[in-house]
């Protein structure tokens, strides 16, 4: 039975990784967050006081059930919202305090996105999609295509780089949006609920390019996800209730199957009001 901790803090208490003891410095701090929606007559806190760590190399999941705060704790990290209090550091930097030019080019050259909806541009085809988060951050033109070819060669979208985003299925749509993500070598990729509109076979390939980007690529990835068979590809899942963090879980040495039986115990533990796995 997986042991359901009361507060995050128990759960790393018990759960720390090696990273921690060895001192490396988190690529993502968050620092008792707040955030809160409405006026004095009607408040809802999305957000309360959330703190944890992402080290280098995680491949973190946020769970939860619909209105617990996941989204809204996602939407803070990538500054789409802003904190009421608290601070985000990324990579030892406090984003909180970003203002116009220096928050656009935190989201520019820090940040990868990857949305439910791949968010690709229809008049540009695949190549076109990927080489965008290149251009914008002023990469040299003669590096642009050799960045772009060998992203969609990992991650199995070449054949489609000459394609505009209708001649594409949604797998392939969501594989270009992940190497859109990944060619600038960002510190963090954000993912929100990336297989939500795909069918179960297009959502497991998805995912193993997720696990791919983090075991080969070395990307840090922070993803949220209503589905305990997605989360079971992260190798660490922090549960969200009611805007702040519930319980958190580690994969370790277990294996995918292992680590989702226990998963759905902490689902189960919470009522079932996330969407079980296929």
């Amino acid at each position: 039975m997986t042991e359901v901790y009361a507060t995050p803090e128990a759960a790393c208490a018990q759960q720390a990784p090696a990273a921690y003891a060895s001192g490396s410095r988190p690529i993502l701090s968050v620092r008792q967050i707040e955030k809160v929606y409405g006026n004095k007559d009607s408040v809802t806190k999305a957000v309360r006081d959330i703190s944890f760590d992402v080290m280098p190399g995680e491949f973190v999941g946020i769970m939860g059930p619909s209105g617990s705060g996941k989204t809204t704790l996602l939407n803070c990290v990538a500054t789409i919202d802003t904190v009421m209090s608290g601070h985000i550091l990324v990579d030892g930097r406090d984003v909180t305090g970003l203002r116009s030019r220096a928050l656009a080019k935190f989201r520019r050259d820090d940040l990868g996105f990857i949305f439910q909806d791949s968010n690709l541009l229809d008049t540009l085809t695949g190549f076109e999609n990927i080489a965008l988060a290149l251009t914008v951050k002023g990469e040299p033109a003669g590096r642009v295509k050799p960045k772009v070819d060998a992203i969609a060669a990992t991650l199995g979208v070449s054949e489609v780089l000459g394609k505009y985003p209708y001649q594409m299925s949604g797998g392939q749509k969501q594989r270009i949006a992940a190497a859109r993500a990944m060619v600038a070598d960002p510190k963090l990729v954000l993912a929100d609920e990336p297989t939500g509109a795909l069918d179960s076979r297009s959502a497991t390939v998805m995912l193993e390019t997720l696990e791919m980007m983090n075991s080969s690529l070395g990307a840090t990835i922070m993803m949220v996800t209503h589905d305990s068979y997605a989360a079971s590809f992260a190798s660490r899942i922090l549960f969200v209730k009611d805007g702040a963090v519930f319980n958190e879980i580690r994969k370790g040495d277990t294996s995918r199957k292992d680590f989702f039986n226990r998963i759905m115990e902490v689902v189960t533990f919470l009522g079932g009001d996330v969407r079980d796995a296929r």
